[in-house]
């Protein structure tokens, strides 16, 4: 127990414990706090007179009566040793308010009297620091990472949380008798312990990957996040490491899928010429089938053409011949006969200009009137269905167009036989076949469609495929729909599709098919 003499008192209370830092309280045998410095009335937030009229009991929650003050302080008595003793405790404020302290008390005789001079620190902060160690500790100790303490100097683990334990098969005294060369080695090209140290003191940060060697003498992959820390003077690193076994099997699977799909597509590419040829020389067949189709179209509406010239030729020489030899030919009727018989040649000549002109090839778009195209397919149609009591009604804009003029002719003879031979089959008595043609925004529209009755619902998906026909062997390939939607299409940039439609003509109600075109201006 100290003794301080009565003439040091007032330098000892006036003077000193004022300027201190700490709240200090001075306590007689009865519990009452007899001195207190001003650091002690901030801390409990009352005025010096205030706290002088208190009691220990009021103000330490732990001691919270006189009978355990009374046991504390015979405590106190009772230790020899004149060190101070150190404990925790805590206050209430004047504003209710509890706060944890770390007290550090002794036994002092003042005037002959016992007292207790206790020295008092708000430890709040102290413990929210320590709650907050403990919890990273926690999260450390729990870690799914393997987490190493390293010294730098003599690279020796000093710390390694349950995960490598766990991990690497060893306890935590076990790997502090061990440094970090010793379980770790370098994984294929990386670097070893000496360069990964070397790096580490000039980046501070690191990120290596390497390999852990267990107790039993296995090794697993692992990425590192290395960082450097300085303690006390001493330089540590912090490793942080996770296993990558999956991730470098997933490496290995990947690149052996990315050499697999290599070969695959070298393979692809050559399999994909071969295709790509054999569709050229196919679609190259089609246009030769599809073009002499169209030539037998053409053919046989020629036919129907020069029947007639042919006759009146026939006729007329086989007249004049009769006349002649009759003695009755004059002149003026031998010109007549003759002037009858240039004019149905002149016809049949023509006729073999627009034949010969329809299958030359044509590489570059031309502009033209698309009604002289129209009203060109129609009388060829004309005279084709001339015996079958079928009215063709056009309905056409004075439209010019930019395309490959006789594809167009190709498809709309194609598109307009196709309408005639379906009529040619039905017992309607009326027989009608409608052309319109109109412009709408930036396309050209072009309508074809009939009163046969439309098309098969079961079949009409499947009219645009090559080789499907419902005709005859004899009547039809199956290709004329196939190449006009390939000219459509692909040549012509355009659109081209089917549907059965219902509609009215001169207060009839009609049913046939319709096919739409849509082809750009330009």
């Amino acid at each position: 127990m100290s003794k301080i003499k009565k003439n040091n008192i007032h330098y000892l209370l006036k003077n000193s414990f004022e300027l201190a830092n700490e709240s200090i309280f001075l306590i007689n045998k009865k519990g009452d706090l007899v001195f207190v410095n001003s650091t002690g009335c901030e801390h409990l937030a009352y005025t010096r007179k205030e706290i002088l009229n208190l009691k220990v009991w009021d103000v330490d929650v732990m001691v919270d009566n006189k009978e355990k003050f009374i046991e504390t302080f015979n405590h106190f008595l009772e230790i020899e040793d004149d060190n101070p003793i150190v404990m925790q405790s805590f206050h209430q404020r004047k504003d209710k308010k509890i706060i944890p302290v770390e007290i550090s008390s002794r036994l002092i005789e003042l005037n002959g009297n016992t007292h207790i001079i206790s020295y008092v620190n708000d430890i709040t902060e102290k413990i929210k620091k320590d709650e907050k160690i403990k919890l990273y500790f926690e999260f450390i100790k729990e870690s799914s990472d393997l987490i190493f303490l390293v010294d730098y100097e003599t690279e020796a683990i000093e710390f390694a949380n349950e995960k490598v334990c766990s991990s690497l098969g060893y306890s935590l005294k076990e790997l502090k008798s061990k440094k970090i060369s010793e379980i770790r080695k370098a994984f294929e090209s990386q670097v070893e312990i000496p360069e990964v140290f070397r790096k580490i003191k000039e980046e501070k940060n690191l990120t290596t990957i390497g390999q852990y060697i267990c107790k039993n003498g296995n090794t697993f992959p692992v990425e590192t996040s290395l960082s450097m820390k300085n303690y006390r003077g001493r330089d540590y690193i912090m490793a942080i490491s996770r296993d990558i076994s999956d991730r470098i099997e997933f490496e290995k699977k990947r690149e052996e899928i990315n050499k697999k799909l290599e070969n695959y597509n070298k393979t692809l590419e050559s399999e994909v010429y071969k295709v790509k040829k054999e569709l050229l020389e196919y679609e190259n067949i089609m246009q030769r089938q599809a073009k002499m189709a169209a030539m037998g179209e053409m053919l046989e509406n020629i036919a129907h053409q020069w029947r007639q010239p042919l006759s009146v030729i026939s006729v007329l020489s086989t007249g004049m011949k009769l006349q002649n030899e009759a003695g009755v030919l004059d002149t003026e009727s031998l010109i007549e006969g003759l002037d009858d018989i240039n004019t149905s040649s002149q016809h049949l000549s023509k006729t073999i200009d627009d034949f010969r002109d329809f299958f030359k090839p044509h590489y570059k778009k031309t502009q033209f009137p698309i009604k002289e195209v129209i009203d060109y397919t129609v009388n060829l149609a004309k005279t084709k269905f001339s015996s079958s009591n079928i009215t063709l009604v056009e309905n056409v804009q004075a439209i010019t167009i930019e395309t490959f003029k006789n594809e167009l002719i190709q498809v709309l003879i194609n598109l307009i036989n196709n309408a005639g031979d379906e009529l040619e089959k039905s017992k309607k008595k009326r027989k009608l076949i409608f052309i319109e043609c109109y412009e709408s925004d930036s396309n050209i529209v072009i309508k074809i469609k009939d009163n046969a009755g439309g098309i098969s619902p079961s079949i009409i998906d499947r009219i645009f495929e090559p080789y499907f026909t419902t005709k005859h062997q004899s009547q039809g390939t199956g290709i004329g729909l196939y190449m006009s939607d390939e000219i459509i299409k692909k040549h012509m940039k355009g659109y081209i599709s089917v549907k059965n439609k219902e509609f009215m003509y001169e207060e009839s109600l009609y049913k046939g098919a319709q096919f739409l075109i849509k082809l750009p201006k330009v």
